[in-house]
């Protein structure tokens, strides 16, 4: 494929061999405008946009040619296609040239740029066609006069932009099938690398959230109780813990925050077995005593033995963090006095 291809073409297919002449064209290649070889394209999970740039010849009134760039953007997103051309005005140092920014929006049943389709600039032959839904460009003065070299009246850049774009975006019409493979190859690329990115994030955030958790401030390490008598459970948010909501007063408001403390015991053979999960609010845990629901509880899980037991807790809400380090504690037997049985008469 040349650099640039003319978008002459496409205008030959639209209209009969015998009125191309009237719509402004000399012949195979001499189209007004051309654009480069394929739009390049950015892609998201929701969103495809394109990018392409053309350039446009036109003939001043003493017949001088007047060169001058345009771009085109597209996008595609939701069945919604659109595609914005812009030439921008000729600088005072230059000749005037048309200008303007053309804007066409579709509904497309799918991505016009992407979809296989019939022959580039063959228009009868079109497969997917997008139906338009808003239209709008400059005014005809800013798209400038057309005229041939016998003064007959050409179509302006305008007009041709418009027809170039009639069934669907202008640079997704253009397209040879090796240029729609190269654009799914960089879509697949842009993919694959945004679910590494966001696979990478995910894993980035769980660490960090693992290296948050809660304060265990009671009970303490080794720390010895009676057996069935409460065991107080005091919790404290992690170190630098900002709570979002406040009271009228401006302390931190509890009622939204949730612990889990998990409690194992030590078996027979020296193994951690699991005891109970219990869900605790923030107003106990954090309060003066703590929560004293555990130890002298309702049986089986809120009731003590004699043994080693350990503690950990977590916040599970509103946000979940990791679990804090355990806390090893000692349930005694409870203190009786001993009494001597009286000897049998006669011992």
């Amino acid at each position: 494929m040349m650099a640039v291809r003319y978008l002459v073409f496409s205008m030959v297919l639209i209209v009969a061999a015998t009125s191309a002449w009237s719509a402004g064209f000399d012949g195979p290649g001499t189209a007004p405008c051309g654009l480069t070889p394929t739009p390049t394209g950015q892609f998201t999970f929701t969103t495809a946009q394109y990018s392409a740039t053309g350039q446009c010849t036109t003939y001043g009134s003493l017949g001088a040619p007047r060169t001058f760039p345009y771009t085109v953007r597209g996008s595609f997103s939701k069945n919604v296609a659109e595609e914005i051309i812009e030439i921008v005005p000729a600088s005072i140092s230059e000749p005037s040239h048309p200008s303007g920014k053309w804007t066409t929006r579709y509904t497309c049943a799918s991505d016009p740029w992407l979809t296989p389709d019939g022959p580039p600039y063959e228009a009868s032959l079109l497969r997917l066609k997008c139906p338009i839904i808003s239209r709008t460009g400059p005014t005809p003065a800013q798209e400038g006069p057309r005229t041939s070299s016998d003064g007959k009246r050409l179509p302006t850049i305008g007009e041709l932009f418009a027809l170039w774009s009639s069934a669907k975006p202008m640079t997704a019409w253009t397209l040879a099938p090796a240029e729609r493979q190269a654009l799914t190859a960089k879509r697949d690329a842009d993919l694959a690398e945004a679910k590494r990115k966001a696979d990478q994030r995910l894993k980035a955030g769980i660490q960090q959230q693992s290296l948050v958790r809660p304060i265990v401030l009671a009970p303490t390490v080794g720390q010895r109780f009676f057996n069935q008598t409460s065991v107080p459970i005091k919790l404290s948010p992690p170190q630098g813990w900002v709570e979002r909501q406040v009271e009228l007063d401006g302390t931190p408001v509890k009622t939204g925050r949730m612990y889990m403390v998990r409690i194992e015991r030590k078996n027979a053979i020296g193994n951690w077995v699991p005891h109970a999960t219990l869900p605790v609010g923030a107003p106990q845990a954090e309060s003066a005593t703590g929560y004293t629901g555990f130890g002298a509880g309702a049986p089986p899980s809120g009731v003590t033995s004699p043994g080693s037991w350990r503690l950990s807790a977590q916040m599970s809400s509103p946000t979940q963090t990791g679990w804090s380090d355990w806390v090893e504690f000692m349930v005694m037997a409870p203190k009786t006095a001993i009494q001597k049985t009286p000897k049998m008469f006669g011992q």
